[in-house]
């Protein structure tokens, strides 16, 4: 497995996640539990809604998104190095809804080295598009990733004997 460190990556370099559905019964089985609005779990409801039918609960569109990014810094040939995330700025720019077909998009779009040792931080923006070419939930992360270990360097001693000390 290729580990993946911080000054593995470069501005402008770009990776796609696996590709992902919403699944109806996981979805409505997702929002009954953790966000019952009408127009997220009732179809006669949702289809008076602005949406017209039942769309995703945000944190459902949220697991989906973490779900194909697994295919981006986790996969038995690539692993990212990575040590959290620092900060998210989220849009919902359009709803998901039952069978859509997603995907991540993600681009590095800035490296700055941590003023702490051993890490590294990198600016990425996360696209989750549909089957339509839709940006339906951009995602400004930055996520700090460890850099590369240093080699240890181990110096030769020298042994002295005899008539020299």
């Amino acid at each position: 497995m290729q580990k993946m460190y911080f000054e593995d990556f470069r501005e402008g370099d770009v990776f796609w996640g696996n590709m992902v559905v919403a699944d109806r019964d996981e979805m409505l089985a997702y929002n009954r539990l953790n966000d019952p609005w009408p127009f997220h779990i009732d179809e006669a409801a949702a289809k008076q809604s602005p949406f017209g039918s039942i769309i995703a609960s945000g944190g459902y569109t949220i697991t989906l998104m973490y779900r194909s990014c697994v295919g981006v810094y986790n996969t038995p040939k690539r692993q990212w190095q990575f040590l959290g995330g620092l900060d998210w700025k989220l849009k919902f720019a359009h709803p998901v809804r039952i069978g859509d077909r997603l995907r991540v998009k993600l681009t590095v779009q800035k490296k700055t080295v941590s003023s702490k040792h051993g890490r590294g931080i990198l600016n990425n923006l996360v696209e989750m598009i549909n089957q339509n070419d839709d940006v339906v939930m951009p995602i400004d992360i930055v996520a700090l990733l460890a850099t590369r270990p240093m080699k240890r360097v181990h110096a030769a001693h020298s042994i002295t004997t005899g008539d020299n000390q």
